[in-house]
């Protein structure tokens, strides 16, 4: 972190305990004590200083490259979750759809609306249709996700070397 700009090293602000110079000189008494730093704005602690729990350690970090491969692997991943959960949702939904009767309906509804009863939706979608179509669907989505996720890191990989990135604080508990 020593090449990172600026000083993101936590501080000892609100913290109890002998933590160098300024405690030792408040020990002294009166004479050697200097005057506390009051922290900036109204109300609000110096960064790494927390009222509730003195032992939490705050840092900030800016993050300022995402790896091309990484967003490649997690794009890829989350687009197979989701071709894979398409997939087992539409053989779900057509069992649903088979026991609740809906393609009945569905052929009542066409037959009044043509004018005959010799129609039937299960001839023309039947189950492996149904899941094939959402199989070729869901491997066209995983490969637009993976895509995007790709193009996403390049992006914001270009944005970051203009302005810097982004700060991000974390804590510790």
């Amino acid at each position: 972190m020593t090449n990172l700009p600026g000083n993101y090293a936590p501080t000892n602000a609100g913290r109890t305990g002998n933590s160098g110079p300024a405690d030792a000189a408040q020990n002294r008494g009166s004479a050697g004590k200097r005057p506390a730093k009051k922290p900036r704005g109204k109300g609000r602690l110096a960064f790494g200083a927390d009222k509730t729990n003195p032992n939490v350690k705050q840092v900030r970090l800016t993050l300022v490259f995402i790896d091309f491969w990484t967003a490649l692997k997690i794009s890829f991943l989350i687009g197979l979750a989701q071709a894979i959960v398409v997939i087992i949702a539409t053989f779900l939904l057509y069992l649903v759809f088979v026991q609740t009767g809906i393609f009945d309906r569905a052929n009542s509804v066409v037959g009044q609306v043509v004018g005959g009863n010799g129609f039937d939706v299960r001839s023309i979608l039947s189950m492996g249709q149904a899941v094939a179509f959402s199989a070729v669907a869901g491997v066209l989505n995983m490969v637009v996700i993976t895509i995007l996720g790709a193009v996403a890191a390049v992006i914001y990989n270009t944005i970051a070397r203009i302005v810097g990135g982004v700060k991000v604080g974390f804590e510790s508990d």
